[in-house]
């Protein structure tokens, strides 16, 4: 008896994995990138958050910009929280508390590779952040 593999076993074995492989990365890629989106999409709420409750906390007025650098600025300066990498935001690019009460509100518009995937809008008076996921 011979013992290893022949040819075209080797053969039917490599066609068979290319085959799946090629069904597994189209769905693997959409969900790899749906969870970076998803990632970002909680960075910039999480931001909006703590730029309301540090205008509260200081009982000042605070300023939050985004571009492709996230920008918290107070009455004590400026500071550079991180960088949008995947994303890119259009619309009210900016959202200003006092004393934890929103006088620049407005919606964002998120996009990804071209196509949106959220919108996030801070209401006026409440403060209150709503965002809407989708494709």
């Amino acid at each position: 008896m011979k013992s290893g593999w022949s040819f075209v076993e080797l053969l039917v074995l490599m066609v068979f994995l290319s085959i799946l492989l090629s069904i597994i990365f189209p769905v693997s890629k959409k969900w790899i990138d749906g969870m970076i989106v998803h990632s970002e999409i909680q960075k910039i709420v999480s931001f909006v958050r703590y730029t309301k409750y540090l205008s509260y906390g200081l009982e000042d007025k605070v300023k939050i910009e985004f571009s492709k650098d996230i920008k918290i600025i107070t009455s004590y300066g400026s500071k550079e929280k991180g960088r949008l990498s995947f994303v890119d935001v259009n619309g009210c690019q900016s959202f200003a508390f006092s004393k934890g009460v929103p006088y620049i509100s407005g919606t964002m518009k998120v996009y990804f590779r071209g196509s949106k995937i959220a919108t996030i809008t801070v209401m006026p008076v409440t403060g209150l952040i709503k965002v809407e996921e989708g494709w």
